[in-house]
C-alpha cells in the first residue's frame, strides 16, 4: 500500500471502533495517539505540562482511565476521564430505558465525585501532584473536579431526540459525556500529550520522545523519570529552548535535567 492509500489516524481509530473489542485495546490506542483523549474542560494555559495520566489512583480504591490537569491565572480544572467501551449501550433496546452498562459508567462518575467531596480526600490527591503542580505559588489557587465519561456509539441517540436528552439530563456543569464516535472529531487540532504515570513521589514520562521541553525548566528534573532515549536527548548536546536558575547562574534546562532526571530501564 503507498502512502497515498493508507488510513488516516481518524480513519484508524473509526474502524477500530467498529470491531467492539476489550476496553483495553482503546485505552492502549489512545494512549499511542494521545489527540484522541478528550478535552473537555481544558483551560487557557492548556493541559499542564502537556501530561495525561493514565490509571492514576484515587486512594486504594479507584484508578481513572485519564486525568489531567489544567490552570488559568486564577485556577485549576483536575479532570478525570472513564472510557467504557464503543460497543456499551446507553439504552436497553427498543425503548429510551438507560441500559446497566451507562448506568454503570454514571455510577462510576458519582462514585469518584463522592470520594473527592471529602476535603480530606482531595487534598491529599492534590497534596501528592505538588511536585508537577508548578509554579508553587500557583499551586495554592482553587482546584476544580472536572469528570468526563467516554461510552458507547453515537447511532443509538443521534437520531432520537428523547434519548440525546436523556443523556445530556444526565450531565452538569463538572460532567460532560461523549460517545466514542465524538473523540475523532477534534484530533487533528489536539495537541500530543505525554502518557505519564504517578510512582510514589516520582513521575514516569512514558515513550521515547520529549512531547513538551518545557517541562524540564518548570518541574524539578529529580522527580521524573525516562526513559534511555529520552535521557541521551536531553544529554547529547542539544540545547532547549529554556533556562533554569542553578548555583545563582542560568544553565541550559535540558543538561541541568539530564543531570538530575531518573533513567529507567525499559
Amino acid at each position: 500500500m503507498n502512502e497515498e492509500n493508507k488510513p488516516c489516524l481518524k480513519e484508524k481509530f473509526l474502524s477500530l471502533l467498529d470491531k467492539e473489542d476489550r476496553e483495553q485495546v482503546y485505552q492502549d490506542f489512545m494512549e499511542k495517539n494521545t489527540q484522541f483523549i478528550p478535552r473537555n474542560f481544558i483551560q487557557n494555559h492548556g493541559v499542564h505540562c502537556s501530561l495525561v495520566f493514565r490509571k492514576i489512583s484515587l486512594g486504594a480504591d479507584y484508578k481513572p482511565d485519564f486525568f489531567m490537569l489544567s490552570k488559568s491565572s486564577v485556577d485549576w480544572n483536575a479532570i478525570f476521564i472513564e472510557i467504557e467501551k464503543p460497543s456499551s449501550k446507553f439504552f436497553k433496546k427498543g425503548s429510551s430505558e438507560i441500559h446497566q452498562d451507562f448506568q454503570r459508567g454514571i455510577n462510576q462518575i458519582k462514585t469518584w465525585k463522592a470520594w473527592l467531596a471529602s476535603d480530606e480526600n482531595k487534598n491529599g490527591f492534590l497534596a501528592s501532584l505538588n511536585n508537577i503542580r508548578v509554579p508553587s505559588h500557583m499551586a495554592k489557587n482553587p482546584t476544580y473536579c472536572k469528570y468526563v465519561l467516554v461510552h458507547g456509539r453515537r447511532s443509538e441517540f443521534e437520531k432520537n431526540p428523547m434519548r440525546a436528552s436523556i443523556i445530556k439530563s444526565n450531565e452538569d456543569s463538572d460532567f460532560k459525556i461523549m460517545s466514542f464516535d465524538s473523540l475523532a472529531e477534534g484530533e487533528a487540532h489536539h495537541r500530543i500529550l505525554q502518557v505519564a504515570i504517578r510512582k510514589n513521589n516520582f513521575f514516569d514520562l512514558m515513550g521515547d520522545d520529549v512531547v513538551d521541553e518545557s517541562i524540564f525548566s518548570w518541574v524539578d528534573p529529580s522527580h521524573l523519570r525516562v526513559s534511555e532515549n529520552v535521557w541521551k536527548k536531553l544529554n547529547g548536546g542539544s540545547e532547549s529552548r529554556y533556562l533554569v536558575s542553578k548555583n545563582d547562574k542560568y544553565v541550559d534546562a535540558w543538561k541541568n535535567a539530564a543531570s538530575t532526571v531518573r533513567v529507567r530501564k525499559d
